[in-house]
């Protein structure tokens, strides 16, 4: 898994390890399809919702991740 250096920054700011976004891509409450190559996966940790904004290739490449907004 490769995290962009986006990701990387966002995953500090948000307090995010790399082991939850892992957990997400690989066994996601909700995956689907994005625009182009990218996809999305979402996993539920506690009471929040974690999104994952990937593309996989060869190996996957994290575009970005964040927490969803209750709405």
């Amino acid at each position: 898994m490769i995290i962009t250096k986006h990701a990387f920054f966002r995953m500090q700011q948000r307090g995010i390890d790399e082991n939850v976004v892992a957990s997400a891509i690989l066994n996601p409450d909700e995956a689907s399809e994005s625009f182009g190559k990218r996809r999305l996966a979402r996993k539920i940790i506690g009471d929040k919702t974690l999104e994952v904004v990937y593309i996989k290739e060869d190996d996957i490449i994290v575009i970005t991740v964040y927490w969803l907004e209750e709405v």
